[in-house]
């Protein structure tokens, strides 16, 4: 899986959060206590973890504490690349970033820009932009397609055929449709639908970690 190096940023607390909910389901880390901010708002949501009866109460509280819905999403984007495997394929050589695309309109771009700042995966330095054609798309491992593109998710996922992109969207009805990870939000709070099927068609491997945190959508 993906390692990252980075220094701190403004998504810190929400990307801290995400990390320690992983932890509390098994997933592998180097220390359980090496997350270090100066803000009270992440001392605040760890010290309640033990406490929250649910991993996506912990994103709430985060929310709470002045997170935008935006951030949380880059956050939980961003992370996400840490535990989906591509096949070698998707990159033609070392030199090659790891490319997150946006299309539609949206204000996610400015924050995955933020979040994936001085960071990397596997090495590769990480590139966010705007895409419009279907060679644009193809050419991304993530694509993040905007709530104002519902009326072409199936003409988008046609056009990206079996390329090896994972698809994240925020609309109903975007997994059924062949997108890979959707973001829905239920009683306030940001959670995730992942469509396992959609990631076998695109060559995706996701991990059983990531899994075990999603609403399971099957077609």
């Amino acid at each position: 899986m993906a390692e990252y190096r980075g220094g701190s940023d403004g998504l810190l607390s929400i990307t801290g959060v995400f990390r320690c909910l992983l932890v509390l389901l098994g997933a592998s880390e180097t220390s359980r206590g090496g997350w270090q901010t100066g803000t009270s708002a992440l001392l605040r949501i760890t010290a309640c973890l033990a406490t929250l009866l649910t991993t996506f109460s912990v994103l709430a509280t985060a929310v709470a504490q002045g997170v935008s819905e935006t951030e949380v999403k880059a956050a939980f984007v961003y992370h996400f690349t840490g535990y989906v495997e591509w096949p070698a394929s998707a990159f033609a050589d070392s030199s090659v970033p790891f490319v997150i695309g946006v299309v539609g309109k949206s204000e996610i771009l400015q924050a995955l820009q933020n979040a994936v700042r001085g960071k990397n995966w596997n090495g590769r330095g990480f590139t966010v932009k705007r895409v419009e054609t279907g060679k644009e798309m193809r050419a991304c491992h993530v694509l993040f397609v905007a709530g104002s593109e519902a009326g072409r998710f199936t003409q988008i996922v046609e056009m990206l055929g079996d390329a090896p992109v994972l698809t994240i969207g925020e609309s109903e009805g975007f997994v059924r449709k062949g997108g890979v990870i959707n973001f829905y939000t239920e009683q306030n709070r940001v959670r995730f639908e992942i469509n396992p099927d959609a990631a076998r068609r695109a060559r995706l491997t996701i991990s059983s970690k990531l899994l075990n945190l999603a609403k399971i959508v099957r077609l």
